[in-house]
Parts: structure tokens; sequence; C-alpha cells
């Protein structure tokens, strides 16, 4: 049982890293889309933004 379990889990992390890669290489793939069509970048003000460390 815990065989299958560990199995499991170290099948989960593989396919999240690769996930990550995956969606990595989409964002590329975008922004050089987007370079090529001549469209600009828009950046959405977030509540970051306005963090107090940023002082």
């Amino acid at each position: 049982m815990i065989v299958i379990l560990l199995i499991v889990a170290v099948l989960a992390a593989i396919a999240s890293i690769v996930a990550c890669i995956n969606t990595q290489a989409i964002v590329r793939d975008l922004s050089e889309i987007k370079e090529k069509l001549g469209i600009k970048e828009i950046k959405k003000p977030s509540f970051l933004d306005k963090d107090l460390d940023n002082d």
C-alpha cells in the first residue's frame, strides 16, 4: 500500500514539474507572437504595487 502511494506521489510531482515547464513555454511563445503582431504589453494595476515595503 505504501509503495503505491509513493509511486502516485512521485508521478504527481513529475506531472506538476512538466506542467510548469509547459506553461512557461506557452507564455514565452505568446510573448513572441505579441511582439510580431505589435501588441503592447498591458500591465494591470495590482494591490501589490502599493506594498509598504516598496517605499
